[in-house]
């Protein structure tokens, strides 16, 4: 897989909610579709769960434009580039095609308020019981590892050291983050163990001069497929979900976007 040539692809179009389904063309063989619009797929034995989202924080479905420039990409400043979460889209892509054990989840609606992940919960709960860790390819810049969503402890010190560790052995240098905001995965704090969102290498998302930078995008995709995810350390408490916020998975009047 060209991961470079991916991403264009996969950027090709902003993508609202409600055009995901746009996108399955380029799903690899054995794609499930969930009750709820969301896609996923299982890769052998794994108690880990790696996430991203399909959908564009846009106004509409347009063609875009890219302009590329050395290893970083953006667009002609007249569409947002999908970065966010694209570039997820492609490290999840990239690890299923390298048969990295794990379920891979691409949740539809996370601009429009985690609309699938929410949705799944509400139906499924019960199929993410058996995860230890959830791993969600999407923040930006280059070097977080979150352990907090809107001052929610979503993961323990000690997992964010270990994996902290594990990157640092392929040359990227994480470090524990406490300034996560809301996204799909913090609908499962309190569900999975840990819970954590990653940079990866997109800058000004939301804005029409996202770019990403296309070098990390590649040297991360690459590690996340020799990381031991499964000696990763566990909390033996679940972290407490959302509901005390009211922003939990219950509550169908959630619209904080």
């Amino acid at each position: 897989m060209n991961i470079k040539q991916t991403f264009l692809k996969l950027t090709s179009f902003t993508i609202p909610h409600g055009m995901e389904y746009t996108l399955e063309r380029y799903f690899p063989r054995g794609i499930q579709e969930d009750e709820c619009g969301n896609y996923y797929i299982k890769i052998g034995d794994s108690r880990t769960i790696f996430t991203c989202h399909m959908d564009t924080a846009c106004g509409g479905y347009e063609r875009v434009k890219h302009v590329i420039n050395g290893g970083i990409i953006s667009t002609d400043g007249r569409t947002v580039l999908s970065g966010d979460d694209k570039n997820g889209m492609t490290i999840l892509f990239y690890m299923i095609e390298q048969k990295v054990p794990g379920t891979y989840y691409f949740f539809q609606g996370e601009e429009s308020g985690m609309v699938g992940a929410r949705a799944i919960l509400r139906t499924n709960k019960d199929f993410f019981n058996d995860f230890d860790r959830m791993v969600s390819f999407d923040r930006r810049a280059y070097t977080s590892i979150i352990t907090h969503q809107l001052g929610k402890r979503g993961c323990s010190e000690e997992f964010s050291i270990a994996l902290s560790e594990q990157f640092r052995n392929q040359g990227l240098q994480y470090r524990s983050d406490k300034t996560g905001i809301f996204t799909d995965s913090a609908s499962f704090i309190g569900i999975i163990p840990e819970v954590t969102n990653l940079s990866c290498g997109y800058f000004n998302e939301h804005s029409h001069s996202e770019r990403t930078d296309i070098i990390f995008l590649e040297k991360l995709a690459k590690a996340a497929c020799l990381v031991k995810w499964e000696e990763l350390p566990t909390s033996k408490e679940k972290h407490g979900n959302y509901d005390y916020y009211g922003f939990g998975y219950g509550d169908d009047e959630y619209n904080w976007w």
